[in-house]
């Protein structure tokens, strides 16, 4: 999957819309977890390099946008795709039996400055799985929360944008939301496998995302 799947800038044309973006986020700090297995260096297998790592406040220094970010229960992610580098705050939680995982943009940069003001970044969450080999991503899907809306099912706070629907549910709401419908395959596009690569394989690509803060 693409990083513009992830990157969900709301407004910003070109933006992949399969996923279900979110004004508030998913956890809360007390449901916040560490997983040693979740950092590494993954290849997603489309020319695209994701590096997870946790952020330890009394190690790092941290600056810009990332100075909010000082609890010891963030992830930095970052990803390449080409010669492009993104990077996301990452949260690790568990609703019922499952892990999720948050994703939310630091630092991005939008070039256009009156564009940049029209823009509303937001979350977007996943549920995970974590294996010793890789890191599988089962995104939540527009088309689904759209049908949901549209047969009156759910009745979950969602504003109309741009032919995307963006939840402002508070994230106790979203919470229930996500525990009720987590185990409905209908839920979830197709999965996304980041395979975990050797860190002595050696390639260009692992040297250079290996020596990324």
């Amino acid at each position: 999957m693409k990083i513009r799947t992830v990157l969900f800038i709301l407004g910003l044309t070109g933006i992949v819309v399969s996923c279900i973006p979110s004004l508030y986020p998913l956890y809360r700090d007390k449901d916040l977890l560490i997983d040693n297995k979740l950092e590494g260096l993954y290849e997603t297998g489309e020319n695209e390099y994701w590096k997870i790592r946790r952020l330890d406040p009394d190690f790092d220094k941290l600056i810009g946008d990332w100075k909010q970010y000082n609890s010891g229960y963030t992830y930095k992610l970052s990803v390449r795709e080409d010669d492009k580098m993104e990077e996301f705050a990452l949260h690790l939680l568990e609703l019922g039996n499952d892990l999720y995982l948050d994703f939310f943009p630091v630092d991005y940069e939008i070039r256009h400055g009156f564009l940049d003001m029209h823009l509303v970044p937001a979350h977007i969450f996943a549920k995970a799985e974590l294996t010793d080999q890789a890191l599988i991503l089962h995104f939540f899907d527009m088309a689904w929360l759209e049908e949901l809306i549209e047969s009156n099912r759910i009745k979950i706070s969602y504003v109309e944008l741009n032919y995307r629907n963006l939840l402002t549910a508070r994230t106790e709401e979203l919470q229930k939301f996500i525990t009720k419908f987590a185990n409905d395959s209908t839920t979830f596009i197709e999965a996304d496998t980041l395979i975990r690569q050797d860190l002595f394989a050696g390639s260009a690509d692992v040297s250079f995302m290996l020596n990324i803060n």
